[in-house]
């Protein structure tokens, strides 16, 4: 009997990855247009973005075949959940530095998180995050650096804190939306072939 094909995994990682890349898309779009956040504004996107993020992250696990591991797992989903629970208390205590301090710590978890599952994807060939390898080990440290840079940006205000965070979410949209369709294509054409 022969195996199935890999390439509708391919497709169906596809999905979460284009959704993501939408997500820190409009985020990164959001902080660019957006002229004069307020504080509380600003948690309140950014808390919504975050959100986002974890729930993709879930749908990508989910998505995965075979599924992943268990380290690879939990390196998802304690890393991106620590970073929601980090981007509600901005709503709590909307101030400048809050913002920037848990904007941080929120950024800085995702992106380790990014970069430990591109690491673990880079060591287990088989693994179902494998072809997003080098994808997550380059949005996780665009990541990792805004979330580093984040609080030298406080004393300037929401705008300069969410400019921040959107750059790194705009490149990181945009490198996660070459992955995606990427993997669309190399799945059509392989179903073209076979």
């Amino acid at each position: 009997m022969p195996s199935p094909s890999p390439q509708p995994d391919r497709v169906r990682l596809a999905w979460p990855v284009l959704i993501r890349a939408a997500a820190a898309l409009a985020f990164g779009g959001a902080t660019v247009f957006w002229g004069r956040p307020t504080t509380a504004g600003a948690a309140w996107v950014f808390a919504a973005y975050v959100w986002l993020l974890l729930a993709d992250e879930v749908w990508l696990l989910r998505s995965e075949r075979p599924g992943p591991s268990r380290g690879s797992a939990l390196t998802g989903l304690v890393g991106f959940a620590l970073a929601a629970i980090a981007a509600v208390v901005p709503l709590v205590a909307p101030a400048d530095g809050v913002l920037a301090g848990t904007g941080a710590a929120a950024l800085v978890l995702v992106g380790a998180s990014d970069v430990a599952r591109g690491l673990i994807a880079r060591r287990a060939p088989s693994s179902g995050v494998a072809p997003l390898a080098r994808d997550l080990l380059l949005v996780g440290i665009v990541t990792v650096g805004a979330g580093i840079l984040l609080p030298f940006f406080a004393g300037l205000g929401p705008h300069a804190i969410l400019g921040v965070a959107g750059g790194a979410a705009v490149i990181a949209g945009v490198l996660l939306a070459i992955a995606g369709l990427s993997l669309r294509h190399d799945a059509a054409a392989a179903a073209r072939v076979a």
